[in-house]
């Protein structure tokens, strides 16, 4: 029987020199959302939106996200992934020039052709960043998520400083607009024309749940991670400002320390945790996180919820990235498919929490509401209690 001609290895230099670009995309993805977490009081004053209609707008991203991870993506996989990240960067920038210039009445099309980026941006930069890690034998998905967080401390101090001035918040929206276009001419002048989809061909993401069934526990943590991150991503300034009484600024500052701790967090588990296993890394991330966040609950004044914040992000950093790197060991030979349905899970709770956050915002609190946050941390824990132990710790500390 003729044997099928083998394929040539790939070049691990080649592969190391994108990096660079596919780090610049997720920072610019993290610095919208630490602008949008400065001045969405802004711009819900502006528009005169309630808690509730503000949440909906929100949910209507997520949908979006989900319905573009679920269906959209398989479909898009036999493009290359270079092309793919650059999509997802070009059209979450386009939402964001729109949420600075459409008028009250079409900021919903601004925030679902956000969706669509995010979408994208989630699953082909995420899908690229396992396929590099993979050749390199580099914790590339770890660095991935950490300069996200990076992007959310140059954000938040943009947004900080066009608070604080008194600018006008489009500014600030244009401004991450104009950085993630940026970004999506970079990754499509260096990105690889390898294409993202796999042996499994398939037109809806969520079908790799039933051919891999083990794909319930790193879903189950991204779940949980996304609900933690991108509750604190869009509610922790408003939190900061309407129910403790924080400034502009110091809401800003709240959310750095936030961001920083999940960058430092990141580089550390990349360093150390992940040298313990995937498992090991998860349970700490879990335990950390429910710490922290119990504390930025609880807490009364903004500088006991920024060391709240300090301690969760620090703790909550590596879950996500960790929960991703078990799609490696469930399904070594469908990670396209496998991650985009791991993130269309995380993303759902995307879709749920911003009207209940919402609807605990006007019933009782905002404090209350941030106590959701917190309970989701015990889903890490949980996850972390049933994932096998790792099989082989090929990821080399970096």
């Amino acid at each position: 029987m003729q044997q099928p001609p083998l394929q040539p290895a790939p070049d691990v230099d080649a592969e190391r020199r994108r990096v660079p670009s596919l780090l610049t995309g997720y920072w610019a993805f993290g610095q919208y959302w630490g602008i949008w977490v400065i001045l969405v009081v802004q711009v819900q004053t502006y528009h005169e939106l309630s808690f509730g209609e503000m949440g909906m707008l929100l949910a209507l991203l997520s949908l979006v996200a989900i319905v573009v991870m679920a269906f959209v993506a398989p479909r898009l996989a036999h493009f290359p992934l270079g092309a793919l990240c650059a999509t997802g960067l070009l059209a979450l920038g386009t939402g964001s020039v729109g949420m600075a210039l459409l008028p009250s009445s079409a900021l919903w099309l601004a925030f679902a052709i956000a969706g669509v980026g995010n979408g994208l941006v989630d699953v082909f930069l995420n899908v690229e960043g396992q396929r590099v890690e993979s050749i390199t034998h580099r914790p590339v998905l770890q660095w991935l998520h950490a300069t996200y967080a990076v992007g959310g401390i140059t954000g938040a101090i943009v947004g900080g400083i066009v608070a604080a001035t008194d600018t006008n918040f489009r500014v600030g929206l244009l401004f991450g607009g104009l950085v993630l276009y940026l970004a999506a001419f970079w990754n499509a002048q260096a990105g690889t024309w390898a294409r993202g989809a796999t042996e499994v061909d398939s037109g809806f993401s969520l079908t790799a749940f039933r051919r891999h069934p083990g794909l319930w526990l790193p879903a189950l943590v991204v779940l949980s991670a996304f609900l933690v991150e991108g509750s604190m991503d869009t509610w922790s300034g408003l939190y900061l400002y309407d129910q403790l009484g924080a400034t502009e600024w110091e809401a800003a500052m709240a959310f750095v320390a936030f961001s920083a701790a999940i960058f430092l967090g990141r580089m550390f588990a990349g360093r150390v945790l992940f040298g313990l296993g995937r498992r090991a890394t998860i349970m700490a991330s879990g335990a950390g996180g429910a710490l922290g966040g119990a504390i930025a609950a609880l807490a009364s004044e903004p500088t006991q919820v920024a060391v709240g914040f300090l301690i969760m992000g620090f703790s909550i950093a590596a879950a996500a990235p960790a929960g991703f790197g078990l799609v490696e060991e469930v399904a070594p030979d469908d990670q396209s498919n496998a991650i985009a349905a791991v993130t269309t899970v995380g993303y759902s709770g995307f879709v749920w929490s911003p009207p209940i956050f919402a609807w605990l915002a006007q019933a009782f609190d905002l404090r209350a509401a941030m106590g959701v946050i917190v309970s989701a941390t015990f889903g890490i824990l949980i996850a972390g209690a049933l994932a096998p132990r790792d099989r082989s710790k090929s990821i080399a500390p970096q």
